[in-house]
């Protein structure tokens, strides 16, 4: 089973069988058939889930948020919109998974297409025809070829993408509920408080401001400019630079006092962000 790169989707499922998969930048596709049993994920990407055989049980909720039971008759597609912590519990069914990154939507022109003023209900839909068409598509590549044309997946991702919007983008929008002031600045005093711990989470912000994850995360991001945990990530860089500019620490020291799990994933995210390793910033400022 392909193994996703945590720091940018982390997802825990029940056992696979006939897994198949195909990578390439901003792009996942994976058909398999799913044990029953539980799945957790959240990361910086979309995922869309096409079930091609339908769930006899089937419960879900996003962030911390109760869990619903629903209704998922075959090809139904549900979208996971980046950021966002979502859980199912469900039994066995065949599935194609599809994972973009949102800036493939920006870059097709789809900015008006906001997860954020959608609510749970509109994440999930009956497959159209044309979208159907196009995730079928994918997953026959993924599954009847060696190897795939890149080309071709491409082309077919971003027809996906638009199927996706004009499929959930009609669906009802709602209003984002707005965080007070005074929460957000016991929000924004907490993770100064605790930036050292890597355990950080934004359901444990949410806790703080009293809301939901699924409402405080488009709150915050609607007050802040950026979701919670890119606010953290640029936190913790920032308060990286003051260190760096001191030059009394260690690398190591660093990493661990702002809350990277690693001297390694410190220098990769750093350098990813500011464009320049710890040790050439540090350097720069001599």
């Amino acid at each position: 089973m392909l193994d996703i790169d945590p720091r940018i989707f982390s997802i825990s499922r029940p056992s696979l069988q006939q897994y198949k998969a195909f990578v390439q930048r901003d792009l996942i596709i994976e058909t398999y058939h799913s044990s029953a049993g539980e799945m957790a994920s959240q990361g910086s990407l979309h995922r869309i889930s096409i079930n091609r055989t339908a769930h006899r049980k089937y419960a879900h909720r996003y962030g911390s948020a109760n869990f619903r039971s629903v209704e998922r008759p075959s090809f139904t597609l549900g979208f996971q919109p980046a950021s966002i912590n979502f859980e199912v519990e469900g039994d066995a069914a065949d599935y194609i998974s599809i994972f973009q990154a949102p800036k493939l939507y920006e870059n097709l022109g789809l900015r008006d297409f906001d997860p954020d003023r959608l609510n749970d209900d509109a994440f999930s839909a009956a497959s159209d025809p044309t979208t159907l068409q196009v995730a079928l598509s994918l997953a026959a590549a993924v599954e009847q070829t060696e190897c795939a044309d890149p080309l071709l997946m491409e082309h077919l991702g971003m027809a996906l993408a638009c199927s996706v919007v004009r499929l959930l983008g009609t669906r009802p929008a709602v209003g984002i509920r707005s965080i007070t002031s005074e929460k957000l600045k016991r929000v924004t005093e907490y993770v100064e408080d605790y930036l050292c711990r890597a355990d950080l989470t934004v359901d444990e912000l949410a806790g703080v401001a009293h809301m939901s994850h699924f409402h405080f995360s488009r709150a915050f991001k609607k007050a802040v400019g950026k979701p919670p945990h890119q606010f953290i990530l640029d936190r913790r860089i920032e308060r990286a630079r003051i260190y760096l500019a001191d030059g009394k620490e260690t690398l190591s020291e660093i990493a661990y006092a702002t809350g990277f799990s690693s001297q390694a994933h410190f220098s990769s995210v750093f350098r990813r962000i500011v464009g320049v390793t710890p040790t050439d910033y540090r350097r720069s400022l001599q």
